[in-house]
């Protein structure tokens, strides 16, 4: 049997504003006060009911691609935004707060 994968950084639903209540199909992970990344369900189109994952990170001299793709399920699309974030500090020598390598 599969384990499902833990994320190691804090995710939380994405809100318009303070007055608005987040939903389960749209989230952003954050390192700190670092936004890492964006999870989202697409609801149309050819990718309907795949989550899109995009990758972030703090201001970086260069950045890596490919920056944001889709997954199945929404945990190996939090994987994909936490390995992108990994790469990215790396790659601009620095770490991100959880980057054990």
């Amino acid at each position: 049997m599969c384990t499902r994968y833990q994320p190691l950084y804090k995710w939380r639903g994405t809100k318009i504003d303070e007055r608005d209540q987040p939903t389960d199909l749209d989230w952003l992970g954050y390192d700190g006060e670092i936004i890492i990344g964006r999870i989202r369900m697409e609801s149309g189109g050819p990718k309907n009911g795949q989550w899109q994952w995009s990758g972030l990170g703090p201001h970086v001299r260069q950045w890596l691609t490919p920056q944001q793709g889709f997954e199945a399920e929404p945990r190996e699309a939090m994987r994909k935004v936490e390995e992108y974030y990994h790469r990215l500090m790396r790659h601009n020598g620095l770490r991100g707060s959880k980057d054990d390598s």
